[in-house]
């Protein structure tokens, strides 16, 4: 006698069942069976981690005496976690050293004696700029941050030669989350 149609299926399907077991037995006996199920993940504009670009980098132009010089550029984080420019080298050949520094307004300082007469005038407030070394500098997921005359930059300390214009000089910029960046600034006179 001939199987009925409906009795092919559930053959066939138990066919395919039998032929799985053994499939699923192979591997170590020490390792966990598990099962896995895959999503997709939800579609989104920006990447996850920090995605950081250099724009306009630039170096100023420096006298043939001067032992200091300036680094200047855009940075920008178009991910979704924050970063900060940690560090910063140069090759010896630039520099003996490179630090991140800003230019702020100098604190006001007394210079009054401790019995309350001073040498000066007291508190002194000229609207001096000072410039001092910071210990990184924050670029927010989703922003910029300008590191220009008058503010953030990098000072290249002790320098090699004077920064003449049109050279190039390779800086190494340091990120707390997107790593270690090589950018090329032209050294020029002013902001491109």
């Amino acid at each position: 006698m001939s199987p009925t149609p409906l009795r092919r299926p559930i053959r066939l399907l138990a066919a395919v069942a039998l032929a799985a077991v053994p499939l699923a037995a192979c591997g170590d006996d020490d390792e966990a069976t598990t099962t896995t199920t895959t999503t997709e993940a939800p579609v989104t504009s920006e990447p996850a981690g920090p995605a950081i670009t250099l724009d306009g980098a630039w170096a100023r132009t420096s006298p043939a005496m001067a032992t200091a010089g300036a680094v200047y550029v855009e940075i920008t984080n178009a991910g979704g976690v924050d970063d900060a420019l940690v560090g910063v080298s140069v090759d010896p050949s630039v520099a003996a050293r490179a630090e991140l520094h800003e230019t702020t307004a100098a604190e006001p300082t007394d210079d009054t004696d401790d019995d309350g007469i001073g040498e000066g005038s007291g508190t002194t407030m000229g609207g001096m700029m000072e410039m001092r070394p910071v210990d990184e500098i924050p670029v927010p997921a989703g922003g910029s941050v300008s590191l220009e005359p008058g503010g953030y930059h990098i000072m290249l300390l002790a320098l090699a030669a004077p920064l003449e214009m049109g050279a190039t000089i390779e800086v190494t910029l340091s990120f707390a989350e997107a790593g270690d960046l090589v950018l090329e600034a032209e050294v020029r006179d002013s902001a491109p």
